[in-house]
């Protein structure tokens, strides 16, 4: 296609895959735990007929994914993730073990964070204390590859306790915090579900305008900030900031919240003769 002043401009393809964050965007409670609503099933295997894949970006671990995954299965999916990237830093299949790009990717994450890890656990030494009284942290979790915490979400404790962390942080090289509601993270700066998005991408061969992304909290915002992905979205409950990341990227906040925003994206960049830009082609 050219413009009038004749500059080749490349129209916008087809999306081939689709990456959705779990909760918030495509979770419902079930009792003591959460599952993909049969609307969403019906939508994910409506997917996979037109020749779309999938996958899962979340900071929830694989076996926990997992098992979420397989209950929709008994409930009627068919089209399962092509992938599934957790803990905001490693990618695998469902089942088997996945490319070799992954693997090696997956390697030299565990690696990384195995280094990195003890450095952000020693500067935090004799702050402990005084964080769990004065954030009331509901969990920690300081192990080898891991170094998060769960706070009361209400009022602004959750981004007063980042921001915080983030101060006493800052000696040590490389280190992110990044917020998923009351659960507050740090990472290298080279991990985080962008990263993990991107060496996916790589692997399938996939460009960036054949790619929806679809989150809702903060550590959603590197694979829809429009660095990895052309196009992105949101449900209108997702949070103030990635609602601006989205609109800053030339993506679309939803109508509807949650799971049901979800859909309406779907149906905007993969409905019948779309294109990546939202529009009919």
């Amino acid at each position: 296609m050219t413009t009038g002043a004749g500059v080749k401009v490349r129209p916008k393809r087809r999306i081939r895959c689709v990456v959705i964050d779990l909760d918030g965007t495509m979770l419902v409670p079930a009792g003591d735990a959460v599952r993909i609503p049969h609307q969403m099933v019906t939508a994910l295997n409506e997917l996979g007929r037109r020749g779309v894949v999938w996958c899962t970006n979340s900071g929830r671990d694989f076996e926990d994914q997992a098992a979420i995954l397989r209950r929709a299965v008994e409930e009627g999916l068919q089209a399962v993730p092509d992938a599934i990237m957790f803990n905001e830093a490693y990618v695998r299949p469902l089942q088997g073990r996945g490319l070799p790009a992954w693997r090696a990717w997956n390697a030299a994450a565990r690696q990384s964070l195995r280094e990195f890890q003890p450095r952000v656990q020693a500067a935090l030494r004799g702050k402990l204390d005084r964080w769990r009284s004065s954030y009331q942290i509901l969990r920690e979790v300081l192990e080898e590859e891991t170094t998060a915490f769960l706070v009361p979400n209400e009022g602004e404790m959750a981004a007063r306790f980042a921001a915080e962390l983030s101060v006493v942080l800052r000696s040590v090289m490389e280190a992110v915090v990044l917020r998923n509601g009351g659960w507050v993270a740090v990472l290298p700066s080279h991990l985080g579900k962008g990263q993990v998005l991107a060496t996916y991408m790589r692997s399938r061969l996939l460009e960036s305008d054949e790619v929806l992304a679809i989150g809702d909290q903060l550590n959603d915002i590197s694979m829809l900030n429009g660095e990895v992905a052309d196009a992105v979205g949101c449900p209108s409950d997702a949070a103030a900031e990635v609602k601006s990341a989205v609109l800053d990227a030339g993506g679309t906040v939803a109508a509807q919240p949650g799971y049901l925003g979800t859909l309406e994206l779907l149906e905007r960049y993969c409905g019948p003769g779309r294109s990546s830009s939202g529009q009919r082609s």
